[in-house]
């Protein structure tokens, strides 16, 4: 599919002058300037992350003749580092170019404090991948990808459907914390329940050996990186024949070419496949497999989405272009037409949309993340 869309060419991309998001009509460059600040890591474990964010908003920019609104946008980035306290520098520094808005941010331990110092600032911060759900009490953060848990919450009112038992394992980190937690309780909402956990990384074999000597009906993962990839390594070999169900970040934060030999029955959730059938991923997809040669992820298509958004606010500011101004639009941006399907931001500014169940299998010889149900509309 993947070569297909790239083969026929990027003929629906916008290019020239700005073009109204959505419309295609050409619009006159205004001849203002403003900065946008984009923050992603370079390195460490949200490094992945980090650069489909930064190719995602990137090529909505040179899809768009660098314009957001119809003002010339100078785009300054800042390396989010691999902790809090490196991302609140980047906020720091990023302030001190007096932008209109900040966009990025991959680890949501960096994003909580990142959100306190733009509260302060009162400058828009539109974030491109998982946030704590603790952080609805911000009135300058918005988010257009997911709060974590949702993953899990979709995929429990799912595993149902194979049974009413299950078996969880997941790394220490609070986020598989929070989408076990959500998954179990979604779960148990629909009458199953959860037989067995087990926690840590390493180990893998013996650790699906518990879940396949359990009465299981799906196993339930939460990793990432290259623990993700040796759990993956290790069910294919293990012969176990249920489901292994997971949050989308357990194929996407990982290089998959390492997988070798794709295993059979690994299902992610998320809020986004790259096989989507509407006008706008299909245009999105050729655009990004000529420019980078893969499918899109889910955070690279947010990334763009985020850059949609401060489009069309801007579009609402007139004259005002100030943080404020702009933060104010994103309230009355209503529905968002985009490569995931349409959604808008609910009250606690994170989007009202559907989450869809992805099976990884080869698309050509491309390991992809291949739509498989529609799952819950989530806000």
């Amino acid at each position: 599919m993947f070569g297909a869309v790239a083969a026929a060419g990027a003929a629906g991309g916008l290019s020239g002058c700005g073009s109204d998001a959505g419309t295609g009509t050409i619009e006159r460059p205004s001849g203002r300037t403003i900065t946008v600040g984009l923050i992603s890591p370079a390195v460490g474990a949200y490094r992945k992350i980090g650069d489909d964010i930064s190719k995602g908003f990137k090529l909505y920019l040179e899809d768009h003749a660098n314009l957001l609104g119809t003002h010339f946008v100078k785009l300054v980035t800042q390396d989010e580092g691999g902790s809090a306290e490196n991302a609140a520098n980047a906020v720091k520094k990023l302030l001190e170019e007096s932008p209109i808005a900040l966009a990025g941010i991959a680890s949501p331990t960096s994003l909580t404090a990142a959100a306190n110092a733009v509260e302060a600032a009162k400058v828009p911060l539109v974030t491109t991948a998982a946030a704590s759900p603790t952080l609805t009490n911000k009135l300058f953060v918005w988010r257009v990808s997911q709060v974590e848990g949702e993953a899990g919450r979709a995929l429990g009112a799912y595993a149902i459907g194979e049974g009413t038992a299950a078996f969880v394992l997941r790394d220490q980190s609070p986020t598989a914390q929070i989408e076990a937690s959500e998954f179990g309780r979604a779960l148990g909402d629909a009458g199953g329940r959860i037989v067995g956990e087990s926690i840590g990384t390493g180990g893998y074999a013996g650790r699906l050996q518990q879940a396949a000597n359990s009465v299981a009906n799906t196993i339930f993962a939460s990793y990432t990186g290259a623990d993700a990839i040796a759990l993956m390594q290790a069910f294919r070999g293990s012969g176990i024949e249920r489901k292994l169900l997971a949050p989308g970040s357990l194929t996407e934060t990982a290089d998959l070419s390492k997988l070798g030999r794709l295993p059979e029955r690994v299902y992610t959730a998320m809020y986004y496949a790259p096989d989507l059938d509407n006008e706008m991923n299909r245009r999105f997809v050729s655009n990004y497999h000529k420019k980078h040669g893969v499918p899109p992820s889910s955070y690279a298509m947010a990334a763009n989405d985020c850059a949609a958004v401060l489009d069309r606010a801007l579009r609402l500011t007139g004259e005002d272009l100030t943080p404020a101004a702009l933060n104010r639009a994103f309230s009355l941006l209503g529905q968002m037409e985009s490569p995931r399907g349409i959604w808008a931001f609910n009250i606690n500014r994170t989007p009202q949309q559907k989450w869809f169940l992805r099976r990884l299998r080869l698309d050509g010889q491309v390991a992809a993340n291949m739509l498989d149900a529609d799952l819950l509309v989530l806000s």
